[in-house]
């Protein structure tokens, strides 16, 4: 659907409209493969026997009009299944649908069952008396439902209160479509605060290459520092373009859900109640449990949810308070309505111009379909802007990769057995699990294991093609693994490059995606433009190729931050040895470097960022046998966005010493560190774990040399990951750190190479004179 609020104009598929809701509609896991089998076998004999009958029929006619109604013109297209003409000179428009409920029915019944199909066949009817082919010729509009379990077949004929479907979906619309008329032409009249009372030295050049790059390029790589003021900068450019029409909506992303609480206050700032934003957060963080609704955290949640909303008396653009929906009065009102929260959410998103959200929503295939499936979303008339896009090409491949267990395919054959499916299907679905049973813990699939797996798996797909699943009562759980046999063919018929097949535990398959590059560049093609920024994108051509992207389509916008030039000291540490296998030999070493800066730093407390909450728990236990009373806080694991800010806010009053994570959302989503911790230690850098991925990434680079290879596969995420931590110390003029790099492999030029130019004039620590003459 394409929308032009300020011409009265709107383009869309006969389909849609036939399909469109103010009622949110229950969602549906994948699809049913014999259902759409079926349904296309029964066209093509319904075909064949009007052809012998009426070898002049026409099938799969393209029909194509503007409609104009109550200040809307309607630019409709779409194609009938079938126009037949008759001996009276009668043409029929027919339309073939199939269905799962005993024929004949009553036709009252039927339209209330299916008013989508009705809908489409009068609209077909409608346009087609308007259009000068049909001029003078007598038309009449029949509808052909099909039982696919029992064979039968039901033919209705339209009469004129069936006809009338067409307006009466039209006069549906238009309310939808003058609501974004409205938001449109208030959003027009708000008056755009800057980002900043008073621009920083960098920020306005900022401003200027950004609009200049977006008029080169549809891809725009920003990198500018943590603290430079990114965001404020892109919501910015993002307002204007859409005040000024050249984008309807924009998208905001961020792979933490940090990020997402600044881009919301930014926005608040800059626009008030001129605009609707929804964050759409997801379906763990919406359950409520209450006598009238308890989440089951999956898509049975949506069961029935139509009726619900009917009863509730609720429309979407109501749910708004302070122009948008917030988790907490989602929850709320779903407490007392008994609709899930998660639900009421996506209801709003159509009428939200702004969509804040995780990353998945655009680049996961389980979860894009929340806002492509928005009724207006317009992909092409979107500003897609992507956070932290650092961490999205792993995340992408995160989000592409499949795993498959045993365990969960008995669970399916369990369901499947109730549900009365053919013993061969279950005898196939046993020989898989038996398969996938037998693999053992880091097992890399051999080229015999995987074209068995291929067999089974693609002969499976076509008796599920015939099997007569009623997938909607089975649990989603069933649902969701049998889904699962299709993308296991697909993935494992795809090239050898993009994926690595291995065993991830006992009895575990596991697809993982090795280069996500080409999903990336998919995913944002529809898109009227991307930015796609961060504080550490360099080297930006290998994170361009990441992503898929070509320097012919893509422009890069730095952010240069004077302010920040010698705010860093930086010692090198090369008194420790801290790789996997050395670093026990080094705790004690480690634990009096710290507590040295804690002796050095009363009044305020160390940040310390570590590779892992292991490495990190063990130089707390040395450090607390040191001393009982210096007080070290860890960060808690699987916490919420709440928590982690209390948890911060706690520690900074509280402690001596901070053990963060690189990585995590502490070392890369808080900003709450900038100005108040003054001294920090890296120890190490935090490389990734050497196992069967990596080994794969590293014997498939496109690089000969292995020490490329091992730059752009440990090394350069490594620092990113540093770089992101020690960033959030410095957000601001004024602001300064002291930062230890505690480990001898920083100095080797491999890595120290791939430090930020303003952590490259620092200080080399060979030992303990040097350290404490460097600490004094």
């Amino acid at each position: 659907m394409q929308i032009d609020p300020i011409g009265r104009t709107v383009r869309l598929s006969i389909g849609e409209l036939a399909r469109f809701r103010r009622i949110p509609q229950t969602e549906r896991l994948g699809g049913n493969l014999w259902r759409a089998g079926v349904g296309q076998e029964w066209h093509k004999r319904l075909e064949a026997e009007t052809l012998a009958q009426v070898p002049n029929a026409r099938f799969e006619v393209p029909i194509k009009a503007i409609w104009t109604r109550r200040e809307w013109t309607f630019e409709l297209e779409g194609r009938m299944d079938q126009l037949i003409p008759q001996a009276d000179h009668t043409q029929v428009i027919r339309e073939i649908k199939t269905v799962r409920r005993a024929l004949p029915e009553a036709e009252d019944t039927l339209v209330q069952t299916y008013p989508e199909y009705f809908a489409q066949i009068a609209t077909y009817f409608a346009l087609a008396r308007v259009l000068p082919e049909y001029d003078g010729v007598q038309l009449r509009a029949d509808l052909v439902l099909i039982d696919i379990d029992r064979g039968t077949l039901q033919e209705i004929t339209l009469g004129k209160e069936q006809l009338d479907r067409f307006e009466q979906q039209l006069d549906a619309l238009i309310p939808f479509l003058n609501e974004r008329r409205n938001a449109r032409l208030q959003f027009r009249k708000t008056k755009i605060q800057p980002a900043f009372e008073a621009l920083r030295d960098g920020q306005a050049e900022l401003f200027k290459t950004l609009k200049d790059a977006s008029i080169r390029a549809r891809a725009v790589l920003l990198e500018a520092p943590t603290g430079f003021g990114k965001t404020g900068i892109v919501l910015e450019h993002a307002l204007h373009q859409m005040q000024d029409g050249v984008f309807e909506r924009c998208i905001y992303l961020t792979s933490k859900s940090t990020g997402q609480l600044e881009t919301i206050r930014q926005l608040r700032a800059m626009v008030g109640d001129g605009l609707r934003f929804i964050q759409m957060r997801n379906r763990q963080e919406h359950r409520i449990e209450s006598a009238a609704h308890t989440c089951t955290g999956d898509t049975a949640c949506d069961a029935e949810i139509g009726q619900r909303w009917l009863e509730s008396k609720l429309q979407a653009s109501d749910l708004f308070e302070n122009e948008t929906l917030t988790l907490e009065r989602a929850k709320a009102i779903g407490l007392k309505t008994g609709l899930c929260p998660y639900a009421l959410t996506r209801a709003c998103l159509p009428f939200a111009e702004v969509w804040i959200g995780d990353s998945n929503y655009v680049f996961s295939p389980a979860s894009r379909s929340v806002f492509f499936s928005q009724y207006g979303f317009d992909p092409a008339r979107t500003l897609l802007i992507v956070d932290e896009a650092h961490n999205l090409p792993d995340r992408v491949a995160d989000a592409l990769s499949l795993e498959l267990s045993s365990i969960s395919l008995v669970y399916a054959m369990e369901s499947l057995r109730s549900a009365d499916v053919s013993r061969r299907l279950l005898s196939s679905l046993n020989e898989l699990t038996r398969l996938v049973e037998s693999l053992s813990t880091h097992q890399v699939i051999d080229i015999n294991t995987r074209y068995e797996l291929l067999d089974l798996g693609e002969d499976l797909v076509e008796q599920l093609k015939e099997a007569r699943i009623i997938y909607e009562t089975l649990p989603a759980d069933t649902t969701e693994t049998i889904w699962k046999i299709p993308e296991l063919v697909k993935r494992l018929s795809e090239g050898e490059d993009e994926w690595f097949f291995w065993a991830s535990a006992p009895g575990t398959f596991r697809a993982t995606c090795l280069r996500p590059a080409a999903w990336i560049a998919e995913c944002m093609k529809p898109f009227g433009e991307s930015i796609l920024m961060s504080a550490t994108l360099a080297p930006t051509n290998v994170f361009r190729e990441s992503c898929g992207l070509s320097a012919s389509e893509t422009v890069v916008a730095t952010g240069h931050a004077p302010w920040r030039e010698a705010t860093y000291d930086v010692a090198i540490d090369c008194r420790v040895d801290t790789r996997f296998r050395q670093r026990d030999k080094y705790y004690e070493t480690t634990a009096k470097t710290i507590a040295s800066f804690v002796d050095r730093s009363p009044g305020e407390p160390v940040a310390i960022f570590f590779a892992s909450y292991q490495y990190a728990e063990n130089i707390k236990a040395y450090l607390n046998a040191m001393d009982p009373f210096t007080r070290v806080q860890v960060q808690p694991r699987g916490v919420d966005l709440a928590q982690q800010q209390d948890f911060i806010e706690e520690a900074l009053l509280g402690c001596d010493a901070i053990f963060l994570i690189l990585g995590s959302s502490y070392a890369e989503g808080i900003d709450a560190l900038g100005g108040r911790i003054k001294t920090t230690i890296v120890v190490g850098p935090a490389l990734a774990e050497v196992n069967p991925i990596q080994d794969a990434k590293m014997d498939r680079h496109p690089s000969m040399n292995r020490d490329i290879a091992f730059r752009d596969i440990y090394i350069i995420p490594a620092m990113r990951r540093i770089h992101q931590a020690l960033g959030r110390l410095v957000r601001a003029p004024g602001h300064r750190a002291r930062v230890l790099l505690h480990g001898k492999r920083f100095a080797d030029p491999l890595y120290k190479d791939q430090l930020a130019p303003e952590y490259q004039d620092c200080l080399i620590i060979e030992n303990e004179a040097q350290f404490l003459k460097w600490l004094s």
